[in-house]
């Protein structure tokens, strides 16, 4: 099981990928050049595979394995009850639906700057089934966070706590 976080966009946005997707370091991801696919299936038959333009409403997405979700519930949001777990598991349930959500930003980036000065103490959370770690959980909640402050304030923020299928 893993959290697919996304920022939705309400205009579709022209993307390009091959569709082939991998599963890597606990994170779920999409092989963008035909290089990329060769590398993964070096001996598979990839002629019906090719680079393709695709519209998605989807302005940013990122997969992580929920094996880090023991961690993120020990990042504390200063100033709130509130946790990373919160802010990436769960936005819907403490009312933040988009990216101009009443503090959402600061608190994310709150989150992120925990994460950052606390390695030490949160190094031990890393699971111990190698699904996830801590450097994937810090780099997750970059990306998110730099593509959270590029998003216009009314594209939704939604949370989906199992793989969704690609249309």
């Amino acid at each position: 099981m893993s959290l697919d976080l996304y920022i939705i966009s309400k205009a579709p946005i022209r993307k390009c990928g091959t569709g082939v997707y991998v599963r890597e370091n606990g994170q779920t991801v999409e092989l963008k050049t035909m290089e990329q696919v060769r590398s993964h299936f070096p001996d598979a038959d990839l002629s019906h595979i090719s680079v393709h333009e695709y519209e998605d409403e989807d302005f940013w997405q990122g997969n992580i394995t929920h094996n880090m979700n023991k961690m993120a519930t020990e990042v504390p949001i200063e100033n709130t009850e509130l946790t990373l777990y919160d802010l990436l598991w769960r936005p819907d349930e403490h009312c933040f639906a988009t990216a101009g959500s009443k503090g959402y930003r600061e608190y994310v980036l709150n989150g992120y700057l925990y994460l950052r000065t606390h390695k030490e103490e949160l190094l031990p959370l890393n699971p111990d089934n190698g699904w996830g770690n801590y450097d994937q959980l810090l780099a997750f909640t970059l990306d998110f966070l730099q593509h959270l402050i590029a998003a216009d304030d009314d594209f939704e923020i939604y949370a989906r706590r199992q793989p969704r299928a690609r249309h």
